[in-house]
């Protein structure tokens, strides 16, 4: 049933590391805004994506991955996740049904007691069909359901029906942004992130947790968009690895990189310049998370 008045509001998508939270907020959009890989903890800002519909706009708020470690960094991330909780109209919870620590679902969802949340099954062509009755009618026990959604991110199967379900439960309301707005980050962070999706993707498993992006520069020119940016390591051991043997490591993020961004920014071309540069420990510091967007 469509809804017949104008609708808009705000709708988080929360849920455990890798159950699919950041690429369900690119199949909305259409654009590859949050950055995806297999690797836990990839996300760790809020981010925004806008859908415009004739009869609603939705700002879907991507969250890092809920978890319990006690670093600074993991703290910072689970205060996104908090502010966006505070923010929103409506809550999109996302579970994972091969997950190994559903207690941690428990956890989010005591936190969304007394909230307007949907709980939403990703990853649904992981499981046969047969079973998806018996996970549900577990999980509405468990949680005290009424419902529950099977979706496939990935491949978006659900993807709509899920879409018109926000659109249906969202207050009235006006435009908040002009339709051709689909995030509020600004392009300087997109670009960064994009940097750090390549160098996630393509590094040694213990180097992403130690990893961040610097943008130093982000100058836009008429015909070319002018980017220098650090790749920041915490151990000068890493910075050899980043580089590669005879620079072609830090070429390949590169260049992935900048493909990305110039997509991101309607083909305009781009030129990419990557240092590497080791700031020990700064994933331990205040200042220094603050220094590289994480306050």
């Amino acid at each position: 049933m469509q809804s017949e008045q104008f609708r808009s509001g705000c709708v988080a998508i929360l849920g455990q590391p890798n159950v699919g939270k950041s690429t369900l907020l690119n199949k909305i959009i259409g654009e590859p805004l949050a950055i995806v890989t297999s690797k836990p903890q990839t996300t760790r800002n809020r981010i925004t994506g806008i859908l415009n519909r004739p009869n609603a706009q939705i700002v879907f708020v991507d969250t890092p991955g809920y978890h319990s470690l006690p670093r600074l960094l993991n703290q910072f991330m689970l205060g996104e996740i908090e502010k966006t909780i505070e923010e929103s109209d409506l809550f999109c919870f996302l579970v994972d049904p091969t997950s190994d620590t559903p207690e941690l679902d428990d956890e989010v969802i005591d936190r969304l007691i007394g909230k307007k949340t949907l709980v939403i099954i990703n990853k649904a062509d992981k499981i046969p069909k047969e079973k998806w009755k018996e996970y549900a009618e577990e999980l509405k026990e468990k949680w005290s359901l009424k419902e529950l959604f099977f979706i496939s991110a990935l491949t978006g199967d659900g993807v709509e029906e899920l879409i018109q379900t926000f659109t249906d439960r969202l207050p009235e309301g006006p435009k908040f942004f002009e339709e051709e707005i689909y995030t509020e980050m600004p392009l300087r962070f997109l670009a960064a992130e994009a940097i750090r999706e390549q160098a996630l993707l393509l590094l040694h498993q213990e180097l992403p947790y130690s990893l961040a992006v610097e943008v130093e520069s982000f100058e836009e020119k008429p015909q070319i968009t002018v980017i220098k940016a650090n790749i920041v390591v915490e151990k000068t051991s890493h910075k050899s690895m980043v580089i590669g043997k005879e620079g072609q490591m830090i070429k390949k993020i590169g260049t992935r990189a900048r493909e990305k961004i110039e997509f991101l920014m309607s083909d305009q071309k781009v030129f990419l310049e990557l240092f590497v540069k080791v700031d020990h420990d700064w994933t331990t510091s205040p200042d220094k998370l603050r220094q590289y967007g994480y306050a």
